[in-house]
């Protein structure tokens, strides 16, 4: 079994306790690397892990694109990171929470669009297994229409048809094959004042 398939098989709550947790985990190593390295990018890991596995609420991403937010703020001032201006701090950590935000919505689209994607498969694959098509050259006699099966049976081409696929067959008469059968009826039906 897979990470992936371990992951799917826990509870949302888990697995955003996970990522919680990871969150805490690289928010450690940059407390530790100092704020001179920036390792944004590696935040996006449990963003992505919450965004990928409790993919039916978009609210939790952006929950935790907050916390990720919050949390590298914290590390950076946690590390010794001067605060020289309250509003320069306050506007990091909102472009903070804007890039892991985007980043978030971004990951919950992709993971929709292959949801969907993958139900459009599925759906398609049922089709197509539904379908039986014929194909090749069907021998017909040129005066009865009657078609040869692989046992060199003549059958009808109604038979020939549901024996065949999954088409049903349904009588009715063509116009020109109306006239010439009935003619006196087919006048009254076209032309039903004289």
């Amino acid at each position: 079994m897979t990470l992936v398939d371990k992951l799917k098989s826990k509870s949302q709550l888990t697995v955003f306790i996970y990522a919680f947790l990871l969150n805490i985990i690289i928010g450690y190593i940059d407390y530790v690397t100092g704020y001179d390295i920036g390792i944004s990018a590696f935040y996006l890991a449990p963003i992505g892990l919450v965004v990928w596995f409790i993919h039916s609420k978009k609210s939790a991403g952006i929950y935790m694109a907050i916390i990720t937010s919050i949390t590298v703020t914290a590390s950076n001032l946690l590390a010794g990171q001067m605060i020289r201006y309250y509003a320069v701090e306050i506007w990091n950590t909102i472009v903070h929470f804007a890039f892991f935000a985007i980043s978030a919505l971004l990951i919950y689209e992709v993971r929709s669009n292959l949801e969907k994607r993958e139900k459009l498969i599925e759906e398609l694959q049922q089709a197509l297994d539904q379908v039986k098509t014929l194909s090749g050259l069907l021998p017909m006699c040129s005066s009865c229409k009657k078609i040869r099966d692989d046992k060199g049976y003549w059958n009808q081409v109604e038979v020939y048809i549901c024996d065949h696929s999954d088409a049903m067959v349904s009588h009715g008469l063509c116009p020109e094959c109306a006239q010439k059968l009935y003619p006196e009826i087919y006048r009254k039906i076209v032309n039903p004042k004289k």
